[in-house]
């Protein structure tokens, strides 16, 4: 099986230690700090849903908008 096409995204800043990731202008999830786990960074969908930890934040916005574009692709 290939490896999940990663569409483009953006990467904004939501505050302190937070990010929120955008594909086609909608929100995918957001990245924030690990206070828990420093150094690691943990990835929401648009939910809010628990998505995984990381250890950097690009990463996890990658693994985000890829979630993201899969959703997009099972809804049409």
């Amino acid at each position: 099986m290939p490896a999940p096409k990663i569409p483009a995204h953006t990467v904004e800043p939501d505050g302190p230690g937070r990010l929120i990731v955008k594909v086609r202008g909608e929100i995918a999830g957001h990245v924030s700090e690990d206070a828990e786990h420093p150094g690691l960074w943990v990835a929401e969908d648009q939910d809010g849903r628990f998505m995984g930890r990381v250890g950097e934040p690009e990463k996890a916005a990658a693994f985000l908008a890829a979630w993201f574009g899969a959703e997009d692709e099972d809804a049409t």
